[in-house]
């Protein structure tokens, strides 16, 4: 049986996004990162998935729960294909009043994947942003390993073809969502994630869940 890995996402300079890797054995599973990212804090949300079928694309995506070391995680996995420019598929949750509140205090957020060994990318999006030039963080999977991905805030940034809108504000989030890095295009790819926190500085409110 693999053991899981704690990752600390780092930033190299101010454009190249790199992974520092501490390798943590764990017998219940990987831990979460340092104790400068805060406290962490679980959010929940219903998931979604889509494709390019829309835009006349030929990608693929499924979505299936699955039971990654006793929690509900969420696979995905289908093909990135070349059929159109910038083709596309894209999967997330969508974030409830509880998790919108928790973002205004957070410092980092953090997540576990079992991934394919591919790249893959986390999305900020913002009400500001009206070239779909969003917030992004590139992250590396290890093939077949459950990994804790953490990344500060701080460290979002809009592509270099975007137009600016200065640094990531909490405040004018609209949504969150993953996708699949452009290296991989055509290509297969299979990515499962559970275990979404938010963590925010100690002593923090945390408000209660709310059930639906």
């Amino acid at each position: 049986m693999k053991t899981g890995k704690a990752v600390r996402v780092a930033l190299c300079g101010t454009a190249v996004a790199v992974l520092v890797v501490a390798l943590t054995a764990c017998g219940t599973g990987p831990k979460s990162g340092s104790a400068d990212d805060g406290v962490p804090v679980p959010v929940f949300g219903h998931w979604f998935s889509y494709d390019d079928s829309g835009d006349g694309g030929t990608s693929t995506i499924t979505m299936t729960e699955v039971d990654e070391e006793g929690a509900e995680a969420r696979h995905f996995g289908g093909f990135l294909s070349d059929g159109i420019e910038n083709s596309y598929v894209a999967f997330g949750f969508e974030l409830d009043d509880r998790t919108m509140e928790l973002f205004r205090s957070a410092t980092a957020l953090s997540f576990m994947v079992r991934g394919d060994g591919q790249r893959y990318v986390i999305q900020l999006l913002s009400g500001t942003v009206k070239d779909h030039g969003h917030f992004l963080y590139t992250f590396k999977t290890e093939d077949g390993d459950a990994v804790r991905i953490t990344v500060p805030l701080a460290h979002f940034f809009q592509p270099g073809w975007a137009q600016p809108v200065g640094r990531f504000n909490a405040q004018s989030l609209i949504g969150m969502q993953w996708s699949i890095h452009d290296e991989i295009r055509p290509g297969n790819y299979s990515l499962t994630v559970w275990d979404f926190r938010l963590h925010v500085p100690e002593g923090t409110e945390i408000p209660p869940v709310v059930s639906n």
